[in-house]
C-alpha cells in the first residue's frame, strides 16, 4: 500500500532480534546457495518485486496450475507449477530446485553431520535507514516446518547472517504448520524440541496451520502456547477459547510493522472434528483484506499500521489474486511448493516449500512519505552450512531422546508391509493401489475396536493416513520409532453404522476423477472382497461385494472400524458416505498404540498377500445368451502389489473343475491406479448337448502369488431352453450365499435372480428377449461373481 504518512499504532509492542551465533557465510541473494532436493520453485515469478499499482489491476506474475496437493492440501485445488530440476532459484545461481517430498521423513539425518559452528563474536549489524531517508526491513518467512529438526541448524545460521551481517532490523516469521505430522524425532515429544528450535531462532509470529490443531484446540491454546515464546494467529479462527490474536505488532527502525494470520478454510474437513469443536474457520483472503483494511484507514481507534503483512496459510494458487492493495506483502503455505507471485496491487507472495527446504525473505522498503515497495524471493536451504550451536545442541538432544524412545520392540513381522508405489521404488507414491499394509490397518482397526467390546464388521483404513512402510529394514523387529513413522497423527479409533447401500457408496467413492489422485484405495480387512469394472462410469465401478463372505445385503446394517478422522461425519478424503452414518462411536484408543497393541498381541505377524479387490471387465457382450461354442473374453485386473511383494505369474481357467489353460499375468505398474496384474482370459463355451435347461456351468479362474494366497473369481452360467430367456425380477434382491470352493473343485451355486436395473451392487446386465434355435447360457443375476478365498489367517 501506499502511505501519504506514515502512521503510528498507539500501543506498540517492540521485540528485539533474537540474538543467536554468528556465521561467516556469504552473503544471501550473491553466492550461489547448493539447493536442497526438496522443493520444487518456479522460476518466472520466483523474485517478485512491487511497483505500486492501481488498486484491482491483474497479478503481473500469476501462479500457474500443475503439481498435485498434498496430503493436507485438498485435492479440489490447483496447486502451483513446478520448473525443470535445472532451474536456478533467484538469490542463489546455479542452485537446483527439485521436488518436495509430500511428507516429513521418518528418518531425519544426524546434524552434527557437516557445516561448522558459528562463531560466537557479534559485530554491528548494518542499518535500515538509508542515506535517501528510505528505511530497508528485511523479513524472513518459513512454513510447513513439520517437526524438520534436521534443518533447524543451517536454517538458523542463515538467519543469524542476515541479522548480523545484512540488515539488524530482519523479523522472522511462519505461515504455520510449525509443529504437526512431524518427524519421528519431534512427533514423539510431542514437538516440544521443534517449539524450542523455534523459539532459539527468534520466531516473531506465526499464522496457525491446520496442524496446529492435530491435537485439538485445547492442546494448541495451552500446552503448545505456553511452550513458544511466538504469538499465533489466527484472524480467521472464530468461536474459539480462549482466542488467538488476529494481529502481532513489530515495531521495527520505527515504523510499525502488522503481521495479520490466518488459516485454510480446508481445516474442518482435513483435523479430526473433535479437537476443534464449536469452532469455525472463515475465508482467510477476505478475512485479512478487512483487517488490512482497518490498519490503513487512518483511525487509530481500531489500529494503525505502515506496513501490513499477511501470514496465511494456504496455497499461493488460492491467495495472490485475491490480497487487496492494503497488504504489502505475503507469506503463504499449506501446499508443500516452493514459490512466489504477486498480488494485483504488485505486491509480492513468498511461500517457502516445507519442511524447512527455503527460507522465503521479503525486503521492504519504506519511504518518509510512507509509500512501500517490496521484492520477494525464495531460497533453497542447502544441505551443509554453517549451523548455529545453540540450535545444534537443542536438535542433537532431541535427537538422542527420540533414539532411546524409539528403539523399543513392540513387535515383529514375518517380512515388511509395503505401502503402494508408482515406480516399484517409490514407497508411498501411488495411493490408488491395494497394499498390505493399508489391509493390515484395516485389520488393526477392526481388532482395536473389538478390544473394548465394540463389534465391528470390517475395518479400513485412508492411503493417506499412511505414512511410512512397516519394517522397512526387513530384520523383522518393529520398533515404536518404525511404528510411529507409519501413523503419526495421533487419530483415535471408532466406528460407524453404515447400510449395505452404503458400504457400496464408500467402496464406490475411492474412485474420484478429475482430482489428482484419480483412485484413493482403502485399505479393508480380510472380511472384505468386492470386484469392479475400472471400464464403467462414475458411480457403477462396483459389481459385487461380498462381506464376511456373503453377499452384501443392501438394507442390512454393518459397523465399520476406522480412524476417526475418515468416519467422523465430515467430508474427508472425499468420502462423503460417512457423514450419512449412524451410531459413531469413539474407541479413545490412539491409532498408533492400537497398532502397538496389535503387534504386541499378535507376534510374527506374516503379510497377506490376497487380494481384496478385482477389476473385471467383460469385453464380450453380456446382453445376450452365449451358445455352444461361442468364445468369451474377460479382463482381470488388480492381480498384484506394486512393491517387493510376491506376484502372480498367471491365471488358470476351471471349468466344471476341469483345467482348461493359463494365462498370463501382466504385472506392469499402473501409476495412480489400482490395475497392476492384468491378465486377458478367453474361453469357448462347450457344447451344450449333454446339459438340461438350469444346469449351471461354472467358470473359475485362479491365481495367487503364493500358495497361502490363492484366490478364484467364479462366473456361474445357466443353460436355458431353447429360445427362452430368464428376465430379471422386478425390485431389489440380495443375493444368496455362495459356498467357496475347494481347490481344484467347482463350486455349487444356488442361482439368485438378478437384481432391478440401477440397483446396488448391480451383478447382472439387462437380459433382453431373444430367440435361439439351440440351448444357450445366461450369465446369472444376482452374485453372478462368486469371488473365493483361500487365506490364510494374520497372526
Amino acid at each position: 500500500m501506499s502511505h501519504d504518512t506514515a502512521r503510528r499504532r498507539a500501543s506498540r509492542l517492540t521485540r528485539p532480534a533474537a540474538a543467536l551465533g554468528v556465521l561467516s557465510l556469504s552473503a544471501l541473494g550473491l553466492t550461489a546457495v547448493p539447493a536442497s532436493a526438496e522443493v520444487t520453485t518456479p522460476v518466472d515469478d520466483q523474485t517478485a518485486t512491487t511497483a505500486p499499482a492501481a488498486p484491482g489491476a491483474e497479478p503481473t506474475a500469476p501462479v500457474s496450475e500443475g503439481a498435485g496437493p498434498t496430503a493436507d492440501a485438498p485435492s479440489e485445488a490447483p496447486a502451483e507449477t513446478p520448473v525443470p530440476e535445472d532451474a536456478p532459484v533467484v538469490g542463489t545461481p546455479e542452485a537446483p530446485a527439485t521436488e518436495t517430498p509430500a511428507a516429513p521423513a521418518e528418518n531425519p539425518a544426524d546434524p552434527a553431520a557437516g557445516g561448522t559452528e558459528a562463531d560466537t563474536a557479534e559485530p554491528v549489524a548494518p542499518t535500515s535507514v538509508n542515506p535517501d531517508g528510505t528505511v530497508t526491513i528485511d523479513l524472513l518467512g518459513i512454513t510447513d516446518f513439520h517437526g524438520a529438526l534436521e534443518k533447524a541448524p543451517i536454517l538458523a545460521g542463515m538467519i543469524n547472517q542476515i541479522r548480523v551481517e545484512e540488515n539488524v532490523d530482519t523479523v522472522f516469521v511462519s505461515a504455520g504448520d510449525n509443529i504437526g505430522g512431524s518427524t519421528y524425532a519431534s512427533a514423539i515429544q510431542e514437538d516440544a524440541p521443534t517449539i524450542d528450535v523455534l523459539n532459539a531462532m527468534g520466531l516473531a509470529a506465526s499464522a496457525v496451520g491446520n496442524h496446529e490443531f492435530d491435537q485439538g484446540y485445547a492442546d494448541l491454546s495451552g500446552r503448545v502456547a505456553d511452550r513458544a515464546d511466538w504469538q499465533y494467529l489466527g484472524a480467521n479462527v472464530d468461536d474459539e477459547n480462549p482466542e488467538l490474536e488476529d494481529v502481532h505488532f513489530e515495531t521495527v527502525a520505527g515504523l510499525e510493522v502488522a503481521f495479520v494470520g490466518t488459516v485454510t478454510e480446508e481445516t474442518p474437513r482435513i483435523v479430526s472434528a473433535d479437537g476443534i469443536a464449536g469452532i469455525t474457520f472463515a475465508d482467510p483472503v477476505a478475512r485479512t483484506n478487512a483487517i488490512a483494511a482497518q490498519l490503513s484507514d487512518g483511525d487509530a481507534g481500531n489500529g494503525e499500521a505502515d506496513v501490513v503483512v499477511a501470514l496465511v496459510h494456504e496455497g499461493t494458487n488460492l491467495v495472490a489474486s485475491a490480497l487487496s492493495a492494503d497488504v504489502d506483502a505475503a507469506f503463504t503455505g499449506h501446499t508443500h511448493v516452493a514459490t512466489t507471485a504477486q498480488t494485483p496491487s504488485g505486491a509480492p507472495v513468498v511461500q517457502a516449500g516445507a519442511s524447512g527446504s527455503h527460507l522465503g525473505r521479503i525486503t521492504l522498503t519504506v519511504a518518509p512519505d510512507g509509500e512501500v515497495t517490496a521484492t520477494g524471493t525464495n531460497v533453497a536451504v542447502p544441505a551443509d552450512g554453517t549451523r548455529d550451536p545453540k540450535v545444534q545442541q537443542i536438535v542433537v538432544d532431541a535427537l538422542a531422546q527420540a533414539k532411546v524412545i524409539g528403539e523399543e520392540q513392540v513387535g515383529s513381522v514375518t517380512a515388511p508391509f509395503n505401502r503402494g508405489t508408482n515406480t516399484g521404488t517409490s514407497d508411498g507414491s501411488n495411493r490408488g493401489v491395494e497394499s498390505p499394509l493399508g489391509n493390515l490397518l484395516g485389520e488393526v482397526a477392526k481388532w482395536t475396536a473389538e478390544s473394548v467390546g465394540l463389534t465391528p464388521d470390517f475395518g479400513i483404513i485412508n492411503p493417506g493416513g499412511i505414512r511410512a512402510d512397516l519394517d522397512p529394514n526387513a530384520n523383522g523387529v518393529v520398533t515404536y520409532a518404525e511404528a510411529f513413522a507409519v501413523q503419526p497423527f495421533g487419530n483415535t479409533i471408532g466406528t460407524i453404522d453404515l447400510t449395505g447401500e452404503q458400504v457400496v457408496t464408500m467402496l464406490e467413492q475411492q474412485f474420484q476423477p478429475g482430482k489428482s489422485r484419480p483412485v484413493l484405495r482403502l485399505g479393508l480387512s480380510a472380511d472384505v472382497d468386492y470386484t469392479y469394472d475400472p471400464t464403467a462410469p462414475q458411480g457403477a465401478h462396483i459389481t459385487d461385494v461380498l462381506i464376511g463372505g456373503e453377499p452384501i445385503d443392501l438394507g442390512a446394517t454393518y459397523t465399520v472400524a476406522s480412524n476417526t478422522f475418515l468416519i467422523n461425519g465430515e467430508v474427508q478424503d472425499g468420502f462423503s458416505v460417512f457423514g450419512s452414518g449412524t451410531n459413531f462411536t469413539e474407541t479413545g484408543i490412539v491409532d498408533l498404540q492400537g497398532l502397538v497393541n496389535f503387534l504386541q498381541a499378535n507376534p510374527d505377524v506374516a503379510p497377506d498377500y490376497t487380494q481384496r479387490s478385482i477389476g473385471l471387465t467383460f469385453v464380450s457382450d453380456t446382453t445376450v445368451e452365449y451358445v455352444g461354442g461361442e468364445e468369451v473374453v474377460i479382463e482381470l485386473s488388480s492381480l498384484s502389489f506394486t512393491t517387493n511383494e510376491p506376484k502372480p505369474g498367471f491365471v488358470t481357467l476351471f471349468i466344471d473343475g476341469e483345467e482348461a489353460g493359463q494365462f498370463a499375468v501382466d504385472n506392469t505398474i499402473t501409476p495412480g491406479t489400482d490395475e497392476t496384474g492384468r491378465a486377458t482370459v478367453t474361453f469357448t463355451i462347450p457344447d451344450l448337448a449333454d446339459y438340461e435347461a438350469g444346469d449351471v456351468i461354472f467358470f473359475e479362474m485362479a491365481f495367487g502369488a503364493t500358495p497361502e494366497s490363492e484366490q478364484s473369481i467364479v462366473l456361474a452360467f445357466e443353460v436355458t431352453e431353447s429360445g427362452v430367456v430368464l428376465p430379471p425380477t422386478d425390485g431389489e434382491v440380495t443375493p444368496q450365499p455362495a459356498p467357496q470352493p475347494a481347490p481344484g473343485k467347482a463350486p455349487v451355486v444356488t442361482p439368485a435372480a438378478a437384481p432391478a436395473t440401477g440397483s446396488l451392487p448391480n451383478t447382472g446386465a439387462d437380459v433382453n428377449a431373444a430367440l435361439f434355435g439351440a440351448a444357450a447360457l445366461m450369465l446369472l443375476g444376482g452374485l453372478t461373481i462368486a469371488v473365493a478365498r483361500r487365506r490364510a489367517t494374520i497372526g
